[in-house]
């Protein structure tokens, strides 16, 4: 359980994000100063740095939070799902917030791909998600089969792959032919297209100890 503190601390932080992104797309991330957000949510320069460390950290805060969301999802999935369709279903949480009728997230997106010290942050963000996604699915292997060595080289391929469908996806819809309410109808059609062959092998290969379980 979260206490009062980390939960009121986390209310100032959404407080200042979104009143962060409403200057951001009113007048341009670069032209956005800390001050101006401080002065914002009433609060001094260095009051914002005790909950952000900075301007770029405010605009990921929403993805961080989605993140967890994400996370949460996985945890809700039924244990014998196959792997990819439990990713598939966790990217809801993606598709939810770049589908809603404000447009706001995906505003937000594209500010973030016109800076590449934002979209260098974002995908930093993305890499440990990952991670952290191809670890829960090993865990998963293992809570299903206490026998199970589950392949994290394989696990790790096949969160990536399934980010890299939902790449694909975003960026069709934002930037391409698609609508953007058609995400989830995209995103479908890739990871369909990509779903792997026979199933994921999570017995094998390079375990999580980093060593062959099979050696000639």
């Amino acid at each position: 359980m979260r206490s009062l503190r980390e939960l009121s601390r986390e209310a100032v932080r959404v407080r200042i994000a979104e009143a962060a992104e409403a200057l951001f797309l009113a007048k341009g991330f670069n032209e956005t100063t800390v001050d101006e957000i401080a002065a914002a949510v009433g609060m001094s320069q260095r009051s914002f740095f005790r909950y952000f460390a900075s301007k770029e950290d405010v605009v990921l805060e929403k993805f961080d939070r989605q993140a967890e969301e994400l996370f949460a999802r996985l945890n809700s999935r039924p244990l014998d799902e196959p792997e990819w369709d439990s990713l598939r279903r966790c990217f809801d949480v993606f598709v939810d917030h770049l589908t809603d009728d404000s447009g706001r997230d995906r505003e937000i997106q594209e500010i973030i791909e016109s800076c590449p010290p934002l979209l260098a942050a974002q995908l930093a963000r993305v890499y440990r998600v990952q991670e952290q996604l191809a670890q829960r699915l090993a865990a998963r292997a293992v809570a299903r089969d206490p026998e199970a060595r589950p392949d994290t080289v394989i696990l790790g391929a096949l969160v990536g792959a399934a980010f890299a469908c939902l790449h694909a996806a975003v960026r069709h819809t934002l930037h391409g032919e698609g609508a953007p309410a058609r995400l989830g109808e995209f995103l479908d059609h890739t990871m369909d297209a990509l779903r792997p062959a026979g199933g994921v092998g999570l017995v094998g290969g390079v375990g999580s100890a980093g060593r062959l379980h099979a050696e000639r």
